[in-house]
This record gives structure tokens, C-alpha cells and sequence, in this order.
């Protein structure tokens, strides 16, 4: 409570002096992302090392490029690419300060992928349960109905996290038809294809991506929570000042994913988990 006080006098500054806090915030977030580029271990294990603490990594699971492991699983891989590559096309819609929810039915059409992936994910248990299943798992719908959820949720959470967050933000739906969902899953379709292609050089841009959406998605969900928790929701009126938010919600991000793997290391050392089958 201590440190949420603290932090809570730091927004609630004055204009000055907010903007000095808010450089020093710029300064270590700059920091932290330096430390990761200058730590001497190959981009690859910096990768793997970043999904470590949510996901299990099992070969069986995962894309491979030539024979090389993507470092994040299909399903979870094509979640976080999904969220990214949603964000960036909302952004080049001019939707990337939307405040609004998509229309009803669009927004149905987004909930009824997340609900894709989720009846896809219970086949995939079954299948390891030795349970009947309409169809075999595989990685085809794993990645599909990740991309599918991926973009599900930067529909929902980028209006939700605008209407948190920032002080002005545009009274529009992130989707407004489903013409312009459309538009996505045929820009999707070809980013599921070249993932599928397992060509070895395509590896560090694709993981690069799927990565990237994992840390921005956790961060972004971290800093909304902590203008919630600490009732200044919607006051951040430019990204200098969403610089303190994003500072408490990468460290977030960073503990919590440090414990999750501190766990997983003591249970089943650094390697992946075991398939069930």
C-alpha cells in the first residue's frame, strides 16, 4: 500500500513536477529494454526465456521453422500475433484511440472466435484424456483459432484500455462492420500461411511478433489496472505521462512472469513441460 501511495502522489503532481517524474519513468523503462538487448545470450534463448513463465513450450505444440522450435506455442503464439497485428491494423484504420466497443454483432462475430479457440482447446484436452473427439488436434487450428482470438481481443481490449487510460480518446468502434473484420482475417489468412510454411528464415520475425504481443498485451492489461486500482482512470493525456503506468505494469509483468518461471524451473527444469500424450 506504501509503494500504491507513493506512485499515486507521483500522478497526482503537480504539472512539473509530474513531467520530471514521468521523464525519470521514460529513463528506466529505456533502461530495462537496453538491458535486454545488451544481455549476452543469443536472441533466441531471450525469447524463449520471455514465454517461459505462461507457456508449456511442448514440441508436439508448436510451429517449427527448419528444425528449429518456435519459442511460444501455436495457440498461444498465434493469441499474442493476433493482438498485435489487430492493434497495428486498428491503428492504420485510425481506430487506435477507439473508446468504443465494435456494434453487436460485430461484437459477437470477436466473442464467437474467443469461443472457436476455446471448443478447439477442450477437443485438444480430450484427445489427451483418450476421451472421443470430433477430430484430431492439430496445429492448423491451434494457430488459426489463436489468430482468430488474437484479433477478438484487440477488438475488445484496445477500446476498454482507451477508456481506462487516456483522457481524450475518439467516441468510436474499434470495428465498425464486419466488413472491416473481413478486411483483417484476409490479411490474417496470409500471416497463417506463412507461419505454416516452416521456412527457416521466417523464425525470428514471426516469434519476434508473437512475443511482442505477449509482453504488450500483459503490459498494457498491467498498466489499465494500475490507473483502476489507483483511481486515475482516464486523466493520461499524452504518452509521456502513460509513461509511469507502463513502468508499474512492465514490473508487474516481470515479476509475475519471473515467479511463474522460478515455479516451472523447480518442477520440470528448462526444458519444456511433458505432453500429456
Amino acid at each position: 500500500m506504501r509503494l500504491l501511495k507513493e506512485f499515486q502522489f507521483v500522478v497526482a503532481s503537480p504539472p512539473a513536477a509530474r513531467f520530471n517524474r514521468n521523464q525519470w519513468a521514460i529513463g528506466i523503462l529505456c533502461l530495462i529494454v537496453l538491458a535486454f538487448l545488451v544481455v549476452p545470450l543469443p536472441l533466441y534463448d531471450k525469447l524463449w526465456g520471455i514465454a517461459y513463465g505462461i507457456c508449456p513450450q511442448r514440441p508436439g505444440h508448436s510451429l517449427f521453422f527448419g528444425d528449429v522450435q518456435m519459442p511460444i506455442e501455436a495457440r498461444e503464439g498465434g493469441m499474442f500475433a493476433g493482438f498485435l497485428l489487430g492493434a497495428i491494423y486498428l491503428i492504420v484504420l485510425g481506430r487506435g484511440t477507439a473508446r468504443n466497443l465494435p456494434p453487436r454483432r460485430t461484437l459477437a462475430l470477436l466473442v464467437g472466435f474467443v469461443v472457436l479457440m476455446g471448443i478447439d482447446g477442450l477437443n485438444a484436452v480430450a484427445y489427451d484424456l483418450y476421451l472421443p473427439t470430433p477430430y484430431t488436434p492439430n496445429l492448423y487450428m491451434r494457430s488459426g483459432t489463436g489468430l482468430l482470438t488474437g484479433l477478438a481481443l484487440a477488438g475488445i481490449m484496445v477500446p476498454i484500455i482507451n477508456q481506462s487510460i487516456w483522457q481524450k480518446s475518439k467516441q468510436v468502434a474499434s470495428f465498425s462492420s464486419w466488413r472491416e473484420v473481413g478486411l483483417a482475417l484476409m490479411l490474417f489468412a496470409i500471416f497463417w500461411a506463412i507461419g505454416l510454411s516452416g521456412w527457416q528464415p521466417l523464425l525470428y520475425p514471426i516469434s519476434v511478433i508473437a512475443i511482442m504481443g505477449q509482453v504488450i498485451l500483459m503490459v498494457s492489461i498491467g498498466a489499465m489496472l494500475t490507473a483502476i486500482l489507483l483511481r486515475r482512470e482516464g486523466q493520461v493525456r499524452d504518452v509521456t505521462e502513460l509513461a509511469a503506468l507502463i513502468l508499474v505494469g512492465l514490473i508487474a509483468v516481470m515479476i509475475m512472469l519471473g515467479a511463474a518461471s522460478a515455479v516451472r524451473y523447480g518442477l520440470f527444469g528448462p526444458g519444456s513441460i511433458p505432453a500429456w500424450r
